[in-house]
């Protein structure tokens, strides 16, 4: 915890943690390893419970004695102390602490500050998040950032038993999945507000992305993740070039001061077997270095016949304090997999519309077995340094290098029925495949540095961001293709047909792009204002080497951000904002002119509310989005693109999470959105885009036993997902996808909480489509349709020290 105070003036402390105790209850079971003191006594208000009151001066520079075992928070303290100059003393359930050389000491009057002293980028207990480093790239609370920013624990995550980011995202409002690649789960590309696809940071900078289901790009386990966290709407300001819908922040776990041990085993349908484990704590008695170390091997097959997916990864760090301003944190990931996919794209006739042979069969392999495979290797690493110049300044670098490599070989089929080669009837029963082999080796390397100041003038509060940070990608892919492999019956397919891939087709891809930004957070009273602009400055260069062509562009750009509200004492905070983005394109037109950046500019205003009486949040929000510059065909040069289109997207949101007490917590979430091309010279105007459900609804409620009952430990919960028809292709006489609802179900046993008492244990079971409704869960064109997942059980057994 960072304490920033004006010299001479003394500022006292509280850390106030849950209901309080008394100071002389009974024993508790502590456990603090000797660390700076300031953080202990942190560790040790969380684990009492108990309200802790100090003058931050006193303990600068502090260390702390270890503490563990059943002790009465009295006799810890004492412990805790040992061998510094200073001395508490008990009042009811707080402890004060007072330096022995103050003489009389201070008048205490305590600053309340929030239970569970929750880090923007540390952990959650529970599913209600109340700051985000997303929104602002500083500690903020949720409700004073002027644009939706949905979070999603890691507690959420196990609660869901979400296996990839995608699954994670489907009860947060606004983001829909489906399609390639959530049927076929080797990467994960969200739809937000209706754009696609939502670009995908980790901690912050940007992930590899080739483009599509051509692959390319790094897919994060949700098990190696603090937190998910959806910044809604134009994020250009502090991240530079993105798609208009927002962006999706993957928040690691980092290194712990408190020793954290935890193993995973996982079981379920399709022979999925799992291990996970994860261990943190200090690796000295000064606390002066943590590490952290998760990994995860998983093996598992599929509803879909053949399919398999493998996996292997680990993710270390270590951070070292040198001194209670300096912190330093080193960290590395590297992962593999070894999978059998099946792209699964079928036509709409068989699928949503009619078909002579009826539906098809959601496990039937359209593939090759001995043909389809993905391979994955993927490997990341950087640092994250941060000094505290005074009490004013504070410097912050995160720098990161990631890179995969990757193979996906398919011979995929929807591309047009053929005859029957038996009876020469054209009964739909037969289709034609396209055969790639797609090969991807993609680096990115990110540095983003920051100065932030808190400051004031007069009666405003100032937290001013100056950053500048630079982006350089490179992507290189080898297409081999079989535009003439053998064709499969879809009904009943005899596998071993020929696949010859030729006709190669490279590119050679670079894009760099740094950008200076700044951004000021006022406060005076209770209002609140964010203004942030941005200038980039962003060149691609596009080479074929097959052909020895390429094209380069060179782009300037600034975006700019505001947005106000205010703070009501009954918890509801009303707010409007204006957020723009841009992003480069690498076609070009008629005589290879390079195309300028598309462009994305929105108007929200909202309404977000933190009650008073329960642990909750609650945000509602409208929006209006307009991307400009969008490609089309250009109608005076046929055969070549112009950039005359635009799309717009309206809509509202609302969700809510809350823990109802300490046995209930409610999940809920509806979105409208009507997104549509406003601007188009293919046909599309006024049209919807393919895929994109104009209403889309999640809820869940969880409860779980406490107290002395016969069930204490056991939890059980239920919810529910709803998408409401929409349109199959973007052009006129498009099919509609019916609506779908679909239910899923949790139940677990605690162990330690249940009469048995067996400390550590306890176990989670997932069922998600329990009814196994057989839906169509997207289509993006007459041959492009995919099923959602059918019923699946998966069970995990966790033991923690």
């Amino acid at each position: 915890m960072r304490h920033s105070f004006r010299p001479h003036v003394p500022v006292l402390c509280a850390l106030v943690l849950g209901l309080p105790l008394t100071a002389q209850a009974q024993s508790l079971p502590i456990n603090i390893q000797a660390q700076p003191l300031g953080s202990a006594l942190q560790e040790f208000g969380r684990q009492t419970n108990l309200q802790v009151l100090y003058n931050p001066a006193d303990v600068s520079g502090l260390r702390s004695t270890a503490v563990s075992g059943d002790l009465e928070p009295a006799a810890a303290m004492a412990r805790l102390l040992q061998g510094t100059p200073i001395a508490y003393s008990v009042q009811g359930n707080s402890m004060t602490l007072r330096s022995r050389n103050d003489g009389a000491g201070l008048d205490l009057a305590p600053i309340n500050i929030s239970g569970t002293q929750e880090s923007a980028w540390g952990p959650v207990d529970g599913i209600v998040a109340k700051k985000t480093g997303t929104g602002t790239k500083t500690d903020t609370p949720l409700n004073e950032v002027p644009q939706t920013v949905n979070v999603i624990t890691q507690d959420e995550v196990k609660l869901r038993g979400s296996q990839s980011v995608t699954e994670a995202l489907r009860y947060t409002a606004g983001m829909t999945g489906g399609g390639f690649s959530d049927r076929v789960t080797i990467f994960d590309e969200p739809t937000s507000r209706g754009f696609i696809p939502t670009p995908l940071y980790l901690d912050g900078l940007h992930l590899p992305y080739g483009g599509g289901s051509t692959g390319g790009a790094l897919q994060i386990d949700p098990y190696t993740l603090e937190r998910i966290e959806v910044l809604k709407g134009p994020a250009s300001v502090l991240y530079g070039q993105n798609q208009p819908g927002g962006i999706v922040n993957m928040v690691s776990k980092r290194p712990t001061a408190t020793p954290l041990h935890e193993v995973t085993l996982g079981a379920g349908d399709n022979d999925r077997k799992k291990l996970g484990f994860d261990l943190a704590g200090p690796l000295d008695d000064q606390g002066e270095f943590l590490y952290r170390l998760t990994g995860v091997a998983e093996d598992s097959g599929s509803e879909i016949d053949y399919v398999e997916k493998n996996r292997m990864l680990l993710a270390p760090s270590l951070t070292w304090n040198p001194s209670d301003e300096t912190s330093i944190t080193f960290f590395a990931q590297y992962q593999k997999d070894h999978d059998t996919p099946s792209a699964q794209g079928l036509p709409a006739s068989g699928t949503v519309l009619p078909n002579p042979n009826g539906k098809y069969s959601r496990s039937t392999f359209f593939g090759e077995p001995d043909v389809n495979k993905y391979n994955r290797e993927q490997f990341v690493v950087g640092y994250e340094a941060s000094h505290e110049l005074n009490d004013v300044w504070t410097l912050k670098q995160t720098a990161r290098y990631a890179q995969v490599d990757d193979q996906y070989v398919d011979p995929l089929h929807g591309y047009g029925f053929i005859a029957n080669p038996v009876t020469g009837a054209n009964d739909q029963r037969y289709m034609r495949r396209y055969g790639v082999d797609w090969s991807q080796t993609n680096k990115v390397y990110n540095i983003d540095t920051t100065a932030q100041a808190k400051f004031h003038t007069g009666a405003l509060d100032h937290t001013v961001l100056l950053g500048v940070d630079h982006y350089h990608f490179e992507s290189k892919f080898l297409g081999l293709y079989d535009r003439s492999a053998s064709a499969i019956d879809m009904y009943n397919p005899v596998y071993g047909g020929a696949i010859n891939f030729s006709s190669p087709y490279r590119w050679d891809n670079t894009v760099r792009q740094t950008g200076l930004y700044v951004q000021d957070q006022l406060k005076w009273d209770k209002w609140f204002l964010t203004l942030g602009g941005r200038y980039d400055f962003a060149e691609t260069d596009n080479k074929r080497p097959l052909d020895g062509t390429s094209t380069k562009t060179r782009d300037e750009k600034f975006s700019g951000r505001a947005g106000f509200g205010y703070l009501f004492d009954n918890g509801l905070t009303p707010y409007v904002s204006y957020s723009e983005s841009f992003l480069p394109v690498t076609d070009t037109g008629f005589g290879n002119t390079a195309f300028k950046p598309t462009t994305g500019k929105q108007y929200e205003a909202g309404i977000k509310y933190e009650p008073k009486a329960i642990d909750g949040f609650i945000q509602l929000s409208v929006y209006d989005i307009v991307q400009k510059n969008v490609v089309t065909s250009n109608p005076l040069t046929p055969g070549f693109s112009g950039q005359s289109g635009e799309v717009r997207s309206q809509g509202i949101e609302l969700e809510g999470k809350v823990n109802l007490n300490k046995n209930v917590r409610v999940i809920g979430s509806v979105s409208r959105n009507d997104i549509e091309y406003t601007k188009d010279n293919d046909g599309r105007e006024g049209r919807h885009p393919a895929s994109a459900p104009p209403l889309t609804a999640s809820a869940w409620i969880d409860y779980t036993f406490t107290g002395a009952s016969p069930l204490a430990g056991l939890g059980a919960g239920i919810g529910a997902r709803y998408v409401r028809e929409s349109y199959g292709t973007d052009y006129e006489g498009a099919f509609t996808i019916p609506s779908y609802t679909v239910y899923d179900a949790m139940m677990s046993y605690d162990f330690e909480k249940s009469p048995l008492h067996i400390k550590g244990v306890s176990v989670r079971m997932n069922m998600e489509n329990l009814e196994d409704k057989k839906y169509v869960a997207s289509c993006r064109s007459n041959w492009d349709c995919y099923y959602g997942q059918g019923r699946t059980l998966t069970t995990d057994l966790t033991y923690n020290w």
